[in-house]
């Protein structure tokens, strides 16, 4: 049998977190001159990303976390009246980070392990966001409302490593000595 040294990716250890970040009373002010009217409401699409992770290791208890950024994007259209009107209807560009720290719980490693060769590598990842608590009185040009960001993050504890393996091992390759028969 042959050795080869290769080199590879190990995982440690994958784990799904679920987030929820509520960020309350986002006020926004309306062009001069514009005022909501009855029905007036808030449309459009977010979009919500993980930016960066960062594994640690604590040196005594040998706990894992990560710190993850995220980032939410929303391009909003504050709809003044019950039916749209692009001529005065006017957009919401609206964009926020926030970070989480997140524990591994399916993952220990032994006091003093350093984390300088670790990685954290997103698996799966989904986000919505909800517009929630939208104040938009009638007659006003000011308006609030609640951002509620949901996340399902699927994180992955890797390390580059190298290590050797055998070629032709058991059980899937078998070498034997040919036989010839008289």
């Amino acid at each position: 049998m042959q050795i080869e040294k290769i080199y590879t990716t190990k995982v440690w250890a994958d784990e799904i977190f679920y987030n929820s970040q509520t960020i309350a009373d986002v006020t926004f002010t309306a062009p001069a001159g514009t005022v909501f009217a009855a029905g007036a409401t808030i449309l459009g699409t977010a979009t919500v990303a993980v930016v960066s992770t960062e594994p640690h290791v604590d040196l005594i208890t040998g706990t894992v976390t990560a710190d993850v950024e995220f980032m939410v994007q929303e391009e909003l259209t504050a709809q003044v009246g019950a039916a749209p009107d692009p001529l005065v209807d006017f957009p919401l560009e609206y964009a926020f980070r926030f970070s989480e720290t997140l524990s591994f719980q399916k993952l220990t490693f032994p006091p003093g392990t350093t984390d300088t060769n670790l990685q954290i590598q997103v698996f799966r990842f989904t986000g919505t966001v909800t517009i929630d608590d939208i104040v938009m009185e009638e007659d006003a040009s000011e308006g609030s409302f609640t951002n509620i960001v949901n996340t399902m993050t699927k994180l992955k504890v890797t390390e580059d490593i190298q290590a050797f393996v055998t070629l032709g091992s058991q059980p899937y390759v078998q070498t034997s000595d040919v036989v010839v028969p008289d």
